[in-house]
Formats: C-alpha cells, sequence, structure tokens
C-alpha cells in the first residue's frame, strides 16, 4: 500500500496541470500590480513597428508623411488588439467553457476543472489589458472612432467556413481544434511586439505580460485537447486533424480589409486586391509551433499536419 501511494503521489507531483495550476497565483498578469499605461506612454514613440505594417510596402507610401504613417502605425497596433480580442473572445473563451461540460470528453478532474477557470479568468484579463491600452491610445492620439468587427480577422472566417454546416459533436470538435491551434501558437503572435524596443513601452509591455500567460495556456489546451483526441473514434481523430490543419492555416492567412482600414486612417487608399496580391507574393508567415509538435509526438500524429501549412494557404 505505501508503494501505491507513493507511486500516486510521484504521478500527481509530474503532472503538468497541477505544476501550472500550484503556480498561476505567481506567475499570471492577472495576479500583479495594475500597471500606470499612461504612465508608460511616449507621445513621441511610434505605437507599432514599422516593419510589421505590410501596407508601407505598397507602391505610393513613401510618399506619405510622418503624420499619416504615425496615425497608420497607431491604428494597426488598435488593429492588432482587436484581433487579439477576437481571439480570445471568439475562438478560445467558449471553448474553454465547453471543455467544462460532462458532455466534452477531456480530463474532468478537479485540477483539469481548476486549470480551465484559470485560464478562462487569464482569458478576460487579456481583454480586459487589450482594451485598457487601446483605451489609452485611441485618446491620447485622436482616434475614438477607429473600431474592428470581431469577424474582420481570418481566423474568425476559416473557423466560421470550418464549421459550416456541422452541429452537434462534430462542430465541437472543430471549435477545439481552432482553440487548440489558437493557444499553442498565439506567443508567436504576440512576440513580434513584447520584444519590439522602439515602440510605446505600454504597448511592448502589456504585449508581454500577455505572451508570458500564454506558454502556460499551450500546455493546459495540449494536455486537455490530448485527452480528447484518445477518447474519440478515428473519423472523429480524422475530422480533429483535418480542422487542426484548418486552424494553423487560418492563423497564418494575411487579414485583408482591417489593413485597408488601417491604411486609410493615415490617408492612404488601398483596395483589398493590392493586399491581397501583396500576401500571395510573401512566404508564409512563421509561427511558433513547438508547443504544437510536442501533442502530435505524444498522439502518434505526423508532423506533416504542421509543415504543410507551411506551404499551403488557406
Amino acid at each position: 500500500m505505501p508503494d501505491t501511494a507513493a507511486r500516486e503521489g510521484s504521478e500527481y507531483e509530474r503532472d503538468l496541470l497541477v505544476q501550472l495550476t500550484s503556480r498561476w497565483s505567481k506567475r499570471v498578469a492577472v495576479k500583479k500590480d495594475e500597471l500606470d499605461l499612461d504612465g508608460h506612454f511616449d507621445a513621441a514613440l511610434p505605437d507599432f513597428p514599422e516593419h510589421l505594417v505590410p501596407v508601407f510596402s505598397l507602391p505610393g507610401a513613401d510618399r506619405l508623411d510622418r503624420d499619416a504613417r504615425e496615425r497608420i502605425m497607431s491604428a494597426a497596433w488598435i488593429a492588432y488588439n482587436a484581433k487579439t480580442t477576437a481571439i480570445e473572445d471568439e475562438i478560445i473563451l467558449p471553448v474553454c467553457r465547453m471543455m467544462l461540460q460532462d458532455r466534452i470528453p477531456v480530463r474532468h478532474d478537479d485540477v483539469a476543472v481548476d486549470a480551465l477557470h484559470q485560464t478562462i479568468i487569464d482569458e478576460h484579463y487579456h481583454i480586459l489589458m487589450c482594451n485598457n491600452a487601446v483605451g489609452v491610445t485611441r485618446r491620447r492620439r485622436d482616434m475614438a472612432d477607429v473600431r474592428f468587427a470581431p469577424d474582420a480577422w481570418s481566423v474568425v472566417q476559416g473557423r466560421a467556413a470550418a464549421r459550416a454546416g456541422l452541429s452537434g459533436f462534430d462542430r465541437d470538435i472543430v471549435d477545439i481544434a481552432f482553440s487548440l491551434a489558437a493557444e499553442t501558437t498565439i506567443s508567436g503572435f504576440l512576440s513580434g511586439l513584447s520584444t519590439a524596443e522602439d515602440i510605446q513601452p505600454m504597448n511592448r509591455i502589456t504585449t508581454d505580460m500577455h505572451r508570458r500567460d500564454e506558454s502556460g495556456h499551450a500546455v493546459v489546451f495540449r494536455e486537455l485537447c490530448g485527452s480528447l483526441y484518445r477518447s474519440v473514434d478515428s473519423a472523429q481523430q480524422r475530422m480533429f486533424r483535418e480542422a487542426l490543419v484548418g486552424g494553423l492555416a487560418s492563423f497564418r492567412s494575411a487579414d485583408l480589409e482591417p489593413w485597408v482600414a488601417v491604411a486609410a486612417q493615415g490617408g492612404f487608399e488601398i483596395g483589398v486586391d493590392q493586399m491581397a496580391e501583396w500576401a500571395a507574393s510573401r512566404p508564409v508567415p512563421a509561427r511558433d509551433t513547438g508547443p504544437l509538435q510536442l501533442l502530435l509526438d505524444d498522439l502518434g500524429i505526423s508532423h506533416d499536419l504542421v509543415e504543410a501549412v507551411r506551404v499551403n494557404r488557406s
């Protein structure tokens, strides 16, 4: 009996969700002091890295004056947060709540439930962080009317296309696969700003706080989606794999109409066709898929799933 207890204790200590949930209060942004956003705002610095604004690569952009370029970079920062919020609110949070339901075949032990509730709190706080930071930008840059609808983003559109005509558990599988693509690659999306030293300190710091939390979320989704994949039949596993590929492709697809709206803030009139042509001429943007590859290995799924997304666009 002592050997059994010791074995169970050892397994408990090795459980990644146990390690994450026990450290939650020490590692997440929501448990830290509120950042003084106005105190970290420097009006002389741009709000977004210029090299991450694709409209500056289009013909005619070289004629934009400094004020127009700065307004475009401010609008790009607002758009970046709107996309981040849409990912959290439309893709991730609904799946977190879904996986708490008994009908979804994932881990439902106390530790898994705690991990999901912690993730839900984190994601709501990330949305609040985005809203607060963008609120300062709108106020300080006089851009109160710059808004983006949640369905403007390619990943939200891709998820809608993937779940079209589906219902019940089949639709749930697609939603969960897209959320896995989000939570295991979003750190790469955030890293471009979180390491940018030549932009607003406020923008860099808030993005980095968000990025640090997401490394833990990748583990949560890897563990829970792994338990789901093992519990469903072969047809449902195939559906999950296909939806995961679709999710990764959607996350790498260019957002066309939002960039047209961003350019307009600087008086730079471009069309969706110009953005589409620019996107087609560029390599597929890289995303850190390391956490996802660990899950693929664990489930015996070929890495070709990830590699295929690097050379194909949705």
